[in-house]
């Protein structure tokens, strides 16, 4: 059990983001006490990252983590992505960079409708892979993913494309928004992507906050696979539906409820309320039926959610250990809550 309150918040930091300790605790010393563990992004900067869940939020590929997610590192105005690059997959010729290429970078086709994040331009160095929209405040840099992996995904999506009438953006208007991304810089309602795009803004704290706590979903159980989809709100926002699907790893009568703990932390959580719960934890496995978790705003922000804990376990997840390795790396990858962190109560305590 960590004794001191830097220790507990260190501690909470790394369940979140998945930074290593060292990391962690090095953000956590420069931050004043008792402040935020994960910066709030700004406006601009959370519907970029709106955009990167949105696109990643059901994978074409196998993924460990949950949307192939390693850990997050974020500012007000800068995301920082580690991804993993080692998952074999059915298909050979897909990878978590192809996966990448496919959901974020922004292609238009035959009638102008554009796939990716609009307006966004990738570069690739030696420190990674960099993403910002066009004259617009706010970044993205993505790690783990090698520049040529990331090349030779272009070149296959560039090759896939040709058949349906789809080009990328950047080819032909390379720092200006193409004309097919411009009614998406400031989208209105006067079209069906128009509103798409539009309804995006209102719940882009919720979409940001998700994806810079990605990490945390591992402390649900063994992770076997992680999807989102959205619906639409009364509020005029968006609800955040994630499912995640699971092998339990422990024994505790009710498991998620360290996650949902953190999740509504003070210190690493986000500014959200649970509303009611599903729980369905104390029946036996043949009468599970998968608790749900449900939250909205608690300062009043338009949008929901909704987290699916949904059990595989006996027969129901055979599948996920035809290969042993796959199903061994997605073992370690689960991290336990400390009991100290799970309780119910806060971590008041005024330690140093």
């Amino acid at each position: 059990m960590k004794s001191t309150r830097l220790e507990r918040r260190t501690e909470k930091l790394c369940l979140a983001t998945g930074l290593p300790w060292a990391d962690a605790l090095k953000r956590v010393k420069a931050l004043p006490p008792g402040s935020s563990l994960i910066p709030e992004a700004h406006p601009s900067q959370a519907l970029l990252e709106s955009y990167v869940l949105s696109g990643l939020a059901w994978p074409n590929v196998e993924t460990r983590h949950p949307w192939g997610i390693r850990s997050t590192d974020g500012n007000t105005d800068s995301l920082v992505l580690t991804f993993e690059n080692d998952v074999t997959q059915h298909v050979g010729c897909e990878t978590m960079a192809s996966e990448l290429v496919r959901a974020l970078v922004p292609r238009f086709d035959e009638h102008s409708e554009v796939h990716g994040i609009p307006g966004a331009r990738f570069t690739t160095d030696d420190a990674g892979i960099h993403v910002q929209r066009i004259g617009l405040p706010g970044s993205l840099r993505i790690l783990g993913i090698p520049p040529e992996d990331w090349n030779s995904a272009l070149d296959r999506q560039r090759q896939e494309d040709k058949g349906d009438s789809q080009r990328f953006c950047h080819e032909h208007s390379p720092h200006r928004w193409h004309r097919s991304e411009a009614p998406f810089r400031t989208p209105d309602t006067g079209s069906i992507l128009g509103r798409h795009h539009y309804r995006k803004q209102p719940s882009a704290w919720l979409a940001s906050g998700l994806l810079r706590r990605a990490p945390l979903l591992r402390t649900i159980g063994v992770p076997l696979s992680t999807t989102a989809w959205t619906n639409l709100t009364d509020d005029g926002g968006t609800e955040w539906i994630i499912e995640y699907i699971n092998e339990p790893a422990d024994d505790a009568p009710c498991y998620h409820q360290g996650f949902t703990k953190l999740l509504t932390d003070l210190e690493c959580g986000l500014p959200i309320a649970g509303t009611d719960v599903d729980c369905y934890c104390g029946n036996s496995a043949g009468y599970y039926c998968g608790c749900r978790f449900y939250a909205r705003s608690s300062i009043g922000q338009p949008g929901a959610l909704q987290v699916r804990f949904s059990h595989r376990s006996g027969d129901r997840a055979q599948r996920y250990k035809d290969s042993l390795d796959d199903y061994e790396a997605r073992r370690r990858i689960f991290r336990r809550i400390p009991a100290h962190l799970a309780s119910r109560r806060a971590d008041t305590s005024p330690k140093p």
